[in-house]
């Protein structure tokens, strides 16, 4: 027997099933969209007084959650791709600062008290006492103040890592498990030692500390591994994360330093461990878009600038003909860039011809949701939301949104959705096959799917089985097939799988230009499922 999702199947449901970047195209295949993401639900608003933040719900546009955090004043945001805030504050009265992580789902929070339920905040005025809210993982205290954060996520489940050299169609090993996926968080700013962190998502161990290469005001993570870092006084710089990996790559790295403005910007320091570029603006926000180039907005004087590592060298620092000043700026998976000018409007830029145009909402931070929603948060305590048309003019604007309480003195990401764009990640569908009524059991025989890729793109398909759909959450997984251009149907055995219940998760990318669908080339998913028999059990 099979059982199988998609055409000529149950329907793929990407609003509602574990799914991540993907939709369904007219036919009812499964295809790349990078404004599906089911990770990037939350709006995180540092409530700068409280000091704490403020979780808001993007469908609903209510705040569903308070909390303190340790530290004092809270500005810096970052979500990762699970979906976890951190939260940053940049001092309080006994001068110590740090950053605390926030778990998203309360119904995966641990009960550290056992009392039988989770003690979590429920609303905008239910904020539960430091150290009481069990959503609050961790705080770690660090020196100096906090000027910024950038999530990072390391997939274990990485074709790079596995497809180049996997021999589909086989029997699988399933006791062969892929590498679980690393998260961590960089932490910088911290004028008054001028240093960076690594620190582990999960644990909150902070796991290196390295110097800066510039006075940190703002991070933003690129895909190519590059920590850029808005300079608190001048310029911008950069540390590479894949050669800055431990305390002693990262201390035997010199700072090379280079010149780049509009007429020049040579590749000098393109591979350097760590850099600092100068000549140009000084600046304020600062975020990566999925085209990997670095956007900055001005201060003290207005201006918006375009930094591409990828351009020749008198083209790779660009200037916008609309200035923005004194606030955040976040790109969108439709080719634009929003930047504040801070007490008067926000901007929106077309990051291809840089030109721009104001739209009257005040602002001091700006962050953008997966379904391209931009949400303009004003320092008063407010936010404002507008809803992109395709063209740099059609807008639609929604004054008090959202109503905050207290001040939000945000401006950096504060959904995730730049980590998740920058960083250039699969799309991902998972389904769960639990096919045969108690007491039998089955008895897996094939994967068996019916894709087509392009050329450039490509196809991974894991698995993980268990007992229970309860246990199945923490199954390690294992890689059954790497599919190759041109696709097509084909099939794995999976006969050494053990276990009522098998998830499947399909991962896909797309080659080409995301806010351009005719240039877009993804791979497709028809169909994939489960071939099987059920036995009985003695």
């Amino acid at each position: 027997m099979e059982q199988k999702v998609g055409i000529g199947g149950s329907p793929f449901d990407p609003g509602s099933h574990d799914s991540e970047f993907v939709s369904t195209d007219s036919d009812g295949a499964l295809v790349i969209d990078m404004k599906y993401s089911q990770l990037t639900r939350y709006l995180w608003v540092a409530d700068t007084n409280l000091p704490g933040v403020a979780k808001v719900d993007t469908t609903t546009l209510q705040i569903v959650a308070r909390y303190y955090t340790g530290g004092g004043s809270t500005s810096r945001t970052t979500v990762n791709a699970l979906g976890e805030a951190f939260i940053g504050s940049r001092q309080d009265g006994n001068g110590k600062t740090g950053v605390t992580k926030i778990l998203p789902d309360p119904k995966t929070c641990p009960d550290v008290n056992k009392d039988g339920k989770v003690t979590t905040s429920t609303g905008p005025d239910d904020v539960l006492p430091w150290g009481q809210d069990e959503c609050v993982a961790w705080h770690v205290e660090t020196d100096g103040d906090i000027r910024g954060l950038a999530a990072q996520d390391i997939p274990g489940l990485n074709h790079e890592n596995i497809c180049s050299n996997f021999q589909g169609n086989k029997e699988f090993d399933p006791t062969q498990i892929t590498a679980e996926d690393k998260h961590y968080v960089w932490v910088g700013g911290l004028h008054d030692s001028g240093k960076v962190y690594k620190i582990d998502a999960a644990t909150g161990t902070i796991l290196l500390k390295t110097a800066a290469p510039v006075p940190v005001y703002g991070m933003a993570l690129s895909g190519d591994g590059k920590l850029w870092v808005g300079a608190g006084g001048g310029g911008f710089g950069f540390i590479d994360v894949n050669k800055c990996t431990d305390q002693t790559t990262c201390d035997a790295a010199t700072v090379c330093s280079q010149t780049c403005t509009t007429t020049t910007c040579p590749a000098t320091c393109d591979n350097a461990v760590k850099a600092v570029y100068a000549g140009m603006l000084d600046g304020y926000g600062i975020t990566v878009d999925y085209k990997k180039r670095v956007w900055r907005s001005g201060y003290p004087t207005a201006g918006t600038f375009c930094y591409d590592p990828y351009g020749p060298a008198n083209q790779r620092l660009t200037m916008s003909s609309v200035p923005s000043y004194g606030g955040g700026i976040a790109a969108d998976a439709s080719g634009f860039v929003w930047a504040a000018y801070y007490g008067q409007h926000l901007v929106r830029i077309d990051a291809d011809t840089l030109a721009g145009i104001t739209i009257p909402a005040s602002t001091k931070g700006v962050a953008v949701d997966a379904q391209g929603r931009v949400f303009a948060v004003q320092y008063e305590g407010q936010v404002h939301m507008v809803v992109p048309g395709k063209t740099l003019t059609d807008n639609t604007l929604t004054l008090n949104a959202v109503p905050l309480k207290g001040i939000a003195y945000a401006y950096s990401d504060m959904t995730g959705i730049q980590t998740r764009l920058a960083s250039g990640e699969p799309g991902w569908y998972r389904g769960v096959f639990a096919p045969c009524p108690s007491p039998e059991q089955p008895d897996w025989q094939q994967l068996r799917w019916d894709v087509e890729v392009p050329t450039g793109t490509w196809v991974m398909f894991n698995v993980r089985t268990a007992d229970t759909t309860e246990t199945l959450k923490t199954a390690p997984w294992s890689t059954v097939a790497c599919i190759s251009p041109p696709g097509g149907k084909g099939q794995a055995t999976i006969t050494a799988l053990k276990g009522s219940v098998v998830e499947v998760e399909v991962r896909l990318v797309a080659k080409g230009d995301p806010a351009d669908p005719a240039a877009l080339k993804s791979a497709r998913i028809k169909s994939f499922g489960v071939l099987y028999r059920c036995v009985g059990v003695d």
